[in-house]
C-alpha cells in the first residue's frame, strides 16, 4: 500500500476509470467475443472462431450490403465536411462579427437541435413529398415546374434527403463550437490587423482559421464519427430495411438490421446466427471509426505541435 500512499491522485482517477472499463472497454472486449461465435441471441453459444468475419466478406449478399451502408456512410461523412462544416465555419465568423441581430440568427440556426428526430423527419417528409411538398411548390411558383419529382421515392436521392436533413438539424452545434473558438481568439490580435487594413476575407482566412486549425480538426473528427454511427434518420425514413433498394441504409442501420430485423432472431434466413453476425459488423464498425479516427487524431496533434 506505500505505492498507494505515494501516488494519491490514483484515487482520482480509480472512479473514472472503473465507470469507463464498465461501460466501455467491457462491451467492447464482450462484442468482440460475441463475434467468435454462432449465437441466436437467446440459446447456447457456439464457438466458429473467425467464420463470421469470414462469411461477411465472402457472403456476396452480406458483402453487398456492407459496401451499400459503408458507402452511403461516407457519403454523408463527405458532404459534411466539404458543405456543412464550412458553412459552420461561415456563420461563426458573422456571428463573432455581431452583424445586426446576431443573438436572433444564432439562437434560431441551434434551435433545431431541441426538435425531436421523429418531427424532423416528419417535416422533411412533408417538404419533398411528391403530392403536397413544399420543395415542389416552390419550384412551380418559381417557374421550375418541370423539375417536380416524388422526391421520396427516387432511390437515388434517398441518402442525400437523409443528409439535407441532418445538416439542416446539425448545422448549429458546430457553428456553436466554431464561435467558441473565435471569441478566445485574443482582441488585439483582431485590431492589429484592422489597424494594419486586412480585408474582411484577409482576417478570416489568415487570423481566425489558423487560431481556430485545432478546433476544426476536432469537429472534422466528431463529424465523421457521427456520420459513421448515424442511424435514427435512415431508419424512420426507411424502416429496417433501408428504404426502397436501400436507398437511406447506414452502417448502424445495417447491423441494426441483421441483428433485430428482417435477419433476427424472429425471422429471416439468419436467425440462428443473427447475434453472431451482428456483433461481428458492430465490431467491423468499431474498427472502421477507431482507425480513421487515430489517424485524424494524430495529424491534430501533430499541426498542434507544428
Amino acid at each position: 500500500m506505500t505505492w498507494i500512499r505515494r501516488k494519491p491522485f490514483l484515487w482520482f482517477i480509480l472512479p473514472g476509470f472503473v465507470l469507463y472499463s464498465l461501460f466501455s472497454v467491457y462491451p467492447i472486449l464482450s462484442a468482440v467475443q460475441i463475434s467468435l461465435n454462432k449465437w441466436d441471441g437467446i440459446g447456447a453459444k457456439t464457438f466458429v472462431g473467425f467464420d463470421n468475419y469470414i462469411e461477411l466478406f465472402s457472403n456476396p449478399e452480406l458483402f453487398d450490403q456492407l459496401a451499400n451502408a459503408l458507402t452511403h456512410s461516407a457519403t454523408i461523412f463527405a458532404l459534411n465536411a466539404f458543405v456543412v462544416l464550412p458553412a459552420q465555419l461561415y456563420l461563426a465568423y458573422l456571428l463573432h462579427g455581431k452583424i445586426r441581430g446576431h443573438r436572433f440568427f444564432q439562437a434560431m440556426i441551434f434551435s433545431p437541435q431541441f426538435i425531436a428526430t421523429p418531427v424532423i423527419a416528419f417535416m422533411g417528409a412533408l417538404v419533398f413529398d411528391g403530392n403536397i411538398g413544399v420543395f415542389n411548390k416552390l419550384l412551380e411558383t418559381v417557374g421550375l415546374g418541370e423539375w417536380t419529382r416524388p422526391w421520396m421515392g427516387i432511390p437515388e436521392l434517398g441518402i442525400y434527403i437523409v443528409w439535407a436533413l441532418v445538416a439542416w438539424s446539425g448545422i448549429g452545434v458546430g457553428m456553436i463550437f466554431f464561435l467558441g473558438a473565435m471569441k478566445m481568439i485574443s482582441a488585439e490580435i483582431i485590431e492589429a490587423a484592422l489597424l494594419d487594413g486586412a480585408s474582411y476575407w484577409g482576417r478570416f482566412f489568415r487570423i481566425i482559421l489558423p487560431q481556430i486549425k485545432t478546433t476544426i480538426l476536432n469537429m472534422l473528427i466528431l463529424t465523421y464519427i457521427f456520420a459513421m454511427t448515424l442511424f435514427d434518420f435512415s431508419f424512420i425514413l426507411g424502416g429496417a430495411a433501408g428504404g426502397i433498394n436501400r436507398s437511406v441504409d447506414v452502417m448502424a442501420l445495417f447491423f441494426y438490421r441483421i441483428s433485430f430485423g428482417d435477419s433476427s432472431s424472429v425471422g429471416g434466413s439468419s436467425n440462428v446466427n443473427a447475434m453472431g453476425m451482428g456483433t461481428t459488423i458492430a465490431c467491423v464498425m468499431f474498427v472502421i471509426v477507431f482507425a480513421v479516427a487515430l489517424v485524424q487524431v494524430f495529424f491534430v496533434y501533430r499541426r498542434s505541435e507544428d
